[in-house]
């Protein structure tokens, strides 16, 4: 089953205030999904999904039992901020479509300076834009595949803009509700920014390894400009620094903020 895919992206070099408590100084992530709208209004859902993976993980049975005892540990602490259970829409079955033709949201609302907004990263260069809705395949690696043979055989720059949805209506536009996707209507996408990507190798398995394993994501990598708001991103905030210890341990590998690429 092909579930929702996700975009990370991580600028950085960035300077400024930052949002109290983060584990990254000098960076600013920004975490988006193929979707304009969450699947459940709060941290239910987010919950439901890392139980999921808690059962379902495909690391060895050790690694299984270790990530299980981590996530009831923030299953226990989301549960105090209002994380319980209820009804959760099911997620999957999408069309296994090139990914690089998608457009990605941030779901979930962040301070854009004065102001409340979502994000949005959109492809714009032809070479991207002629990708949308087009099929990969089966494999179980099609995404990849196919993300490493685009961007390894450019002939011109790929290019997405960034866009900005600013927040004009609390009640139309909530920021807790992250299952209501603020209408367009009242408050169109705006781009602020272009990300380019240049022809090169891409993906390599040992390099690629080396990379993850040293690396992490998370909203409150952040700007105090940019403070992730509502019930999913203080969510995130508890599961995925639990997420970044049991890496670090597990993998023997120490996690730090990138300087340079």
């Amino acid at each position: 089953m092909s579930t929702p895919r996700a975009l990370a992206l991580k600028v950085l070099g960035v300077s400024g205030e930052r949002v109290e408590g983060g584990d990254e100084k000098h960076s600013q992530d920004f975490l988006m999904v193929n979707g304009p709208s969450f699947a459940t209004p709060g941290p239910d859902g987010f919950l439901r999904n890392f139980r999921v993976l808690a059962t379902t993980t495909e690391k060895a049975p050790g690694a299984k039992a270790a990530l299980s005892k981590v996530l009831r540990g923030v299953e226990h602490t989301l549960e105090k901020i209002g994380g319980g259970s209820g009804s959760i829409k099911q997620m999957g079955g999408q069309p296994q479509v090139h990914p690089l033709g998608e457009t990605f949201f941030s779901q979930v609302p962040y301070l854009y300076g004065r102001y409340i907004a979502k994000f949005s990263l959109a492809p714009v260069s032809s070479n991207l834009v002629e990708l949308d809705g087009q099929e990969v395949g089966d494999s179980p690696d099609a995404q990849r595949e196919a993300v490493h043979h685009a961007i390894s055989t450019l002939d011109s720059p790929a290019e997405w803009e960034l866009r900005v949805q600013l927040c004009r209506d609390v009640e139309k536009m909530p920021v807790e509700d992250a299952s209501i996707e603020w209408p367009q209507s009242i408050s169109p996408f705006v781009a602020v920014a272009r990300v380019v990507v240049e022809r090169q190798a891409g993906w390599d398995g040992e390099n690629s390894q080396q990379l993850e394993d040293r690396i992490a994501f998370s909203p409150w990598h952040a700007l105090a400009a940019h403070r992730p708001l509502g019930a999913i991103n203080r969510a995130r905030r508890i599961v995925m620094a639990a997420s970044r210890r049991f890496r670090s341990e597990f993998n023997r590998c120490p996690i730090h903020e990138p300087t340079g690429v």
